[in-house]
């Protein structure tokens, strides 16, 4: 039974019958993550390796026995410099991009264990994906002028033997007291819960899917950047370089039909009370592609995202719209000439000349 966990009120693929990430199944090594009605579900294939933690834009999958946040702050407060797959974590796969930036700034002695890897029985894909997230985190770090880097070593670590324990005649002899009994009943029926989950989404999730909410991967790198000193020169990247945020521009194509900022999960796209604009936080985005996704006019583009954002960070207008009033039901909307009603005004005019043989 795995231990995988999907949180489908912060799934994108949930969001959206119209979303493309299928980040999670592209990178499991068993095949054990496929979609049924956009939503994702997980069979007992699931080795729990964790390589779709690693890769999730907003951090919708975990294990049920590792809290990525909390084994990091443990790592950061001991003594400890080795992560390791034999060590204290299922995959390094399992850490993002960010991940890895924020351990170079917060602990600088920080080593990945990759002597495991060119054996490893599911080194593809996973083997891949640890490279690219070093070699992305090692060119983020350099273009912020600091001088700590991910550092890697091949020493194959292995965990000492455990000692023998005798048996324990009392603990099997407690199976058969009443005691025994009902705890054995209780693991049983949560066994046959847990077999008997299946994916839905419950009001919880809908509720969550409305919040916008930053994952605790992008706090912790707004965390360790605070460390970081401004560098003399901010670097340009280009829209492929970086895999967890970008830039963004909004062509004339745009029709404030308002999904993007609506679809939104972090709030990166946002508008005022009225509609009048859509703005950008570049910070806020995790380049989960949700916005370019769901709009239909194709009008959202990527562009070079530039260092500066980090520290100099501002909220950017990409484009502005004319709002009046509907002259049928007073709703602002908006404006690109001709009559002014609004899109729902306008439909119902329009069905209803129709019915009555107008046009």
């Amino acid at each position: 039974m795995h231990n995988l966990k999907i949180d489908l009120g912060s799934c994108v693929r949930v969001y959206s019958k119209n979303s493309n990430c299928d980040k999670c199944a592209t990178i499991c090594p068993e095949g054990a993550i496929s979609y049924k009605e956009n939503l994702p579900i997980v069979s007992d294939s699931c080795i729990d390796c964790g390589g779709c933690i690693g890769v999730c834009p907003t951090e919708a999958i975990s294990l049920k026995n590792l809290d990525t946040l909390e084994f990091l702050f443990g790592f950061l407060e001991s003594d400890e410099n080795l992560i390791s797959c034999k060590k204290n974590i299922p995959c390094l796969a399992t850490l993002s991009v960010e991940n890895l930036i924020a351990l170079a700034l917060l602990k600088s002695d920080t080593e990945l264990d990759l002597g495991h890897c060119l054996t490893c029985p599911i080194k593809e894909p996973l083997y891949a994906q640890i490279e690219q997230h070093i070699s992305e985190a090692n060119l983020f770090l350099e273009s912020i002028e600091s001088p700590h880097r991910i550092k890697t070593t091949d020493i194959a670590y292995e965990a000492p033997p455990p000692e023998e324990e005798a048996p324990d005649r009392r603990a099997f002899l407690e199976r058969f007291t009443l005691k025994g009994a009902v705890k054995s009943k209780a693991e049983f029926e949560k066994t046959v819960e847990e077999l008997e989950e299946v994916a839905e989404v419950t009001l919880a999730d809908s509720a969550n899917i409305r919040k916008k909410r930053l994952p605790n991967k992008r706090k912790l790198l707004f965390m360790a950047l605070k460390r970081v000193e401004k560098p003399q020169h901010y670097h340009t990247f280009m829209q492929d370089e970086l895999s967890f945020i970008s830039q963004k521009s909004i062509n004339d194509a745009c029709d404030n039909c308002s999904m993007c900022y609506r679809i939104c999960p972090t709030g990166a796209l946002q508008t005022d009370r009225r509609g009048s604009k859509i703005e950008f936080d570049p910070l806020n985005c995790v380049k989960c592609a949700l916005c370019h996704d769901v709009c239909e006019p194709d009008a959202i583009t990527l562009v070079p995202f530039s260092t500066r954002e980090l520290f100099e960070p501002r909220v950017h207008e990409l484009v502005n719209f004319q709002v009046v009033r509907c002259d049928e039901c007073a709703n602002y909307f908006s404006y690109f000439g001709g009559e002014k009603l609004c899109p729902r005004c306008k439909t119902e005019e329009e069905e209803a000349k129709r019915l009555w043989g107008i046009q």
